[in-house]
């Protein structure tokens, strides 16, 4: 069994109670046993899409930063490129909205570092031998830093009917490479309509499967299926398709998660902020009306049990569990017990509910 600390807050609780909250739970849950000084600490968090502004507060994460650097860590905030085309596709737009929505270094007080480089192709290989992937491919940045805090907004999600902790550590942490393979796992087409003929892809495609005249081609025999060409095209002109959902893609997200995980025994927290619970993720850019009232701040060192303790909070105030009221076909409960039957930990909570 494992604790998960709970404090109750809302969204619009000003800073100076943020802070002592935020505190309070350091303590309890035994974050100051894995943020040691000198640690370059990551705190993987979402920005927020451009036109959605019930991400996670700018004073959660300052908070967090308040205590890395008390405990005389070298605190970023960190995330990886997504895999749509979008202002958070490559290093620059993404940091220019991260100070938009107020993750600014002199609001939070730590800079903002993409994990996976310039256009989320920085990325190492970490053997995982799961069901789907014998390695998988993560952020740089996630693995080099010494310590790890997963600031996560717990909302519903399209794909997985909920999208917590997991999914922020295994989609969230994986390169755009590693989000291709847990999307979809085929190869990538060329528009023509799109195409320029400027030939980066070919230039970065590590099989030479790419080939330019008018437009690119991409032969299906010798792609791999790398995610690279995506990743380097500035027109929008590799496409592919969003085939996996579901139960397959709640698994391949933990096992992504799972390398994460293994990488950093003792040294990763969790924070979920379960507040603003919205129907679909941070990732929609539009505005989006919360599903049920605040619950709070959550901490904890176990993803699982962190992700059963929401579910479980959530069912307790509405009657209803998270995917009934957003996506009702989906099993969220799905990636839990994946993660759970890989070791990553325990969905036997006991829940600690502190006063701060």
């Amino acid at each position: 069994m494992s604790k998960v600390h709970l404090v109750a807050a809302r969204a619009s609780d000003p800073a100076d109670q943020t802070l002592a909250r935020v505190r309070a739970l350091w303590q309890a849950a035994g974050f100051d046993q894995v943020v040691s000084k000198g640690d370059l600490t990551a705190i993987k968090l979402h920005v927020g899409e451009p036109g959605t502004t019930t991400y996670v507060s700018p004073d959660i994460a300052a908070a967090l930063v308040r205590c890395c650097l008390e405990a005389g860590a070298k605190p970023f905030l960190t995330d990886s490129a997504v895999l749509y085309r979008g202002e958070r596709d490559n290093a620059v737009d993404h940091a220019r909205v991260a100070v938009e929505h107020g993750f600014s270094i002199d609001r939070v007080g730590a800079p903002f570092v993409p994990a996976d480089g310039l256009i989320g192709a920085d990325e190492i290989e970490v053997r995982v031998d799961g069901k789907y992937f014998a390695k998988v491919a993560i952020a740089s940045a996630i693995l080099q830093a010494r310590s790890l805090i997963v600031l996560t907004h717990a909302t519903g999600h399209l794909g997985t009917g909920y999208g917590g902790a997991l999914k922020n550590l295994g989609m969230g942490c994986a390169s755009r490479k590693g989000k291709l393979r847990q999307h979809h796992g085929q190869q990538p087409t060329i528009n023509p309509d799109l195409c320029t003929a400027c030939g980066t892809c070919a230039e970065w495609c590590p099989s030479d499967a790419i080939t330019v005249d008018k437009a690119a081609h991409i032969d299906d025999g010798t792609c791999i299926g790398c995610g690279e060409c995506i990743a380097v095209c500035r027109d929008g002109a590799v496409e592919h398709e969003w085939g996996i959902m579901g139960v397959e893609l709640q698994e391949r997200v933990v096992e992504h998660a799972a390398a994460v995980v293994r990488s950093k025994p003792g040294k990763i927290a969790y924070l979920t902020v379960a507040e603003q619970i919205t129907k679909d993720c941070d990732c929609m850019g539009r505005q989006q009306r919360p599903l049920l009232d605040d619950i709070g701040l959550l901490a904890a060192r176990d993803p699982v049990a962190i992700e059963q303790a929401v579910l479980d909070l959530v069912r307790a105030r509405t009657g209803r569990t998270l995917e009934a009221m957003s996506y009702p076909r989906q099993d969220g409960s799905a990636q839990i017990r994946y993660a759970k039957g890989m070791g990553l930990g325990d969905s036997e909570v006991e829940l600690v509910e502190l006063s701060a």
